[in-house]
């Protein structure tokens, strides 16, 4: 048997009565009798000693299921949870500050359902034995309500804690917008991260927050906004926009939010988060400018090309034709100059074949496959050794070239060739050296010369040398130009092996 250390002891001294005395009258105690069995809170009388139930009331009957008979063969304790559950630790939590100051336990009923009760107790006197005078009132609901609004409360906090762990944990501003009063909560870091503001108040109703946006973006955020709240069956949105920041700057803001419907599909609040990207959208207003000026040199060589080739063809291949066909015309009218005259037109035929097919070489695409970049470079110096303008050398590592795609060979020849033209036209010197290596994850262009040199700061750069930039950025490399006054030139041209770019993808 269980301790009776644990039995419910009575909330207050109370005055012993005997309801069996014969000094009260049989009136008397009918009477009692009356109000404790049609008493509609359950109540029992039980002997202190023994702990078994001597009487009970119909309610309690009713309210635990068992008949009055096995009432009588059970004792107190049967009734009760297990022990540790007497005042359980979640009704303990809940009625803490309980203000009848009586006791909550919880019971077990005949089908095994446990409630929470409030138990009241008198001791007295019972056929001449010490009793006790038990009245039950049942709690349960409000035990539950009390149960359940805590761990909606914790719930609550934990929603909170982990909103504020998101929100400190990404740089978009959370916002929360209640449509039925149009204002927008707005957490304090985003706020100042996204917008540039140090109070929501400005700017927490939606009409406020509307007048910062750019007058331009107004009516297309509007109109998302709109479409999205009345729209029956869409829940996600998303915006770009400009909005004012209380230093006076437009930032570019990207915004996306979640729609709550009620039942009949009316949007009542709406959560979202917007991020800055004003840098992003600086870096992509960059490379549109970077590919608008690629573009532009791309041009701009084709135009200087073609102005090369109009002027080789008027300034010499078309001068030697013209002086040829005023040789053979001659010839036809001075017979006796006709051998000297058809001899020297001869001699300026093949010089213009001469020219043409240079011409048809420097415009041709050099054919890499059939000669590796290493030796269309080395005809490339030998044309220009021939000229005797200046004396080329090309020195060079065993270079593995299948690391190097197509387009990177021809991009290398082509830089070559280009610099070598500038050095031709504009050093005025008299040696150059190529030089083509390659480590680990690069290949390197070094063309280094003894000219005249040119101060890189004040000096406009030309369309060769823009190309030659504008070739190295489509290929993700890296050009280097090392020159002053006096002392020369040293280009140097880094491009990324084909393997390397494409672990980079």
């Amino acid at each position: 048997m269980r301790s009776r250390k644990k039995i419910l002891k009575p909330d207050h001294q109370s005055s012993i009565l005997d309801i069996s005395s014969n000094e009260q009258s049989n009136h008397t105690g009918q009477f009692y009798r009356f109000l404790f069995e049609n008493n509609p809170f359950p109540a029992w009388i039980y002997d202190t000693e023994t702990l078994k139930f001597l009487e009970v009331n119909l309610a309690a009957i009713e309210f635990y299921g068992y008949s009055k008979e096995e009432f009588f063969s059970m004792i107190f304790e049967d009734i009760e949870a297990n022990e540790e559950m007497t005042c359980g630790e979640e009704a303990a939590e809940a009625t803490s500050e309980n203000k009848t100051g009586e006791h909550i336990f919880k019971h077990r009923k005949k089908n095994g359902d446990e409630v929470y009760v409030e138990v009241r107790a008198n001791d007295f006197i019972y056929n001449d034995q010490m009793a006790r005078l038990v009245m039950i009132t049942d709690v349960t609901a409000v035990i539950n309500a009390e149960i359940s609004l805590k761990k909606t409360n914790e719930e609550y906090r934990l929603a909170n804690e982990r909103y504020d762990i998101v929100a400190n944990a990404t740089h978009d501003l959370i916002w929360d917008w209640n449509l039925e009063n149009n204002e927008v909560y707005r957490d304090p870091k985003g706020l100042l991260k996204v917008y540039g503001a140090t109070n929501n108040e400005d700017i927490k109703h939606i009409n406020d927050w509307l007048e910062r946006v750019h007058y331009d973006d107004l009516p297309r955020v509007q109109n998302v906004i709109l479409k999205i709240v009345n729209a029956k069956d869409e829940n996600i949105f998303d915006v770009e926009y400009r909005f004012k920041r209380e230093n006076g700057d437009y930032a570019y803001i990207y915004d996306r939010g979640y729609i709550l419907r009620n039942k009949d599909g009316k949007a009542y609040r709406m959560i979202g988060a917007a991020q800055d990207v004003t840098e992003k959208k600086r870096l992509e207003e960059e490379l549109l400018n970077q590919q608008k000026a690629i573009t532009q040199a791309t041009i701009s060589t084709q135009e200087k090309e073609r102005t090369e080739i109009s002027k080789e063809l008027h300034d010499n291949v078309n001068q030697v034709l013209t002086t040829t066909k005023l040789y053979l015309d001659l010839a036809i009218a001075n017979p006796e100059l006709k051998d000297e005259l058809i001899a020297k037109s001869s001699k300026n035929i093949i010089s213009v074949i001469t020219e043409i097919r240079k011409l048809s070489q420097s415009l041709m695409i050099p054919s890499l496959e059939d000669l590796g970049l290493l030796d269309s470079i080395e005809d490339l110096v030998e044309s220009i050794n021939a000229t005797k303008k200046i004396h080329a050398v090309f020195v060079h590592e065993k270079i593995d070239e299948s690391v190097l795609s197509e387009n990177q060979k021809l991009t290398l020849f082509r830089i070559a060739q280009e610099a070598l033209n500038n050095i031709i036209r504009h050093a005025n010197a008299t040696r150059t050296t190529i030089e083509l290596s390659n480590n680990k994850n690069r290949v390197q262009l070094t063309i280094k010369d003894n000219g005249q040199g040119f101060d890189a700061f004040s000096t406009k750069k030309g369309a060769g040398l823009n190309n030659i930039r504008n070739r190295v950025y489509l290929l993700s490399g890296h050009l280097t130009i090392n020159t002053h006054p006096g002392k020369g030139c040293t280009l140097v041209v880094e491009l990324p092996h084909r393997l390397v770019s494409q672990l980079n993808f």
